[in-house]
């Protein structure tokens, strides 16, 4: 299985937690890309069996979380036709739903979402380390 994991970070947290989750994913023992969206492996993306896709959360501490790289995401990644995807976001406070709004951008972009996660900043190990399990679980059951 090969899977791609792209980020938009703009403190590094977002970079820190994408190299993360492809650690954890290669520990599994599955072929790992890693890239900022900013500067996408075309090949691997077309050769992909899935795409994880992580960003940071925008908005104020208790209302408008969003999504904070979804236009970049949009404008930079190739549409994702059928493309299996799993979308995290990390944050500070309150991610509210802004993992799910990245999920519907990345179908809004062709792909087939299996899950979205939340990555705490101070967090940053043991939430990559889970959402890595859920994923790992999505794969299993299909």
């Amino acid at each position: 299985m090969h899977v791609v994991v792209t980020y938009e970070s703009r403190t590094g947290n977002t970079e820190k937690a994408a190299h993360l989750v492809a650690a954890g994913l290669h520990e599994a023992g599955v072929t790992v890309s890693t890239f900022p969206v900013d500067a996408p492996d075309y090949g691997a993306l077309a050769t992909a069996d899935a795409v994880v896709v992580g960003t940071w959360c925008g908005g104020l501490f208790f209302f408008g979380q969003h999504p904070g790289g979804a236009g970049k995401i949009a404008g930079e990644l190739p549409d994702l036709w059928d493309k299996a995807t799993f979308a995290f976001v990390t944050y500070a406070h309150n991610p509210g739903k802004a993992a799910d709004k990245l999920g519907e951008v990345l179908e809004a972009m062709g792909s087939v979402n299996l899950g979205v996660g939340t990555i705490h900043r101070n967090k940053l190990e043991d939430d990559a380390a889970a959402f890595v399990d859920s994923i790992l679980r999505e794969f299993a059951a299909t």
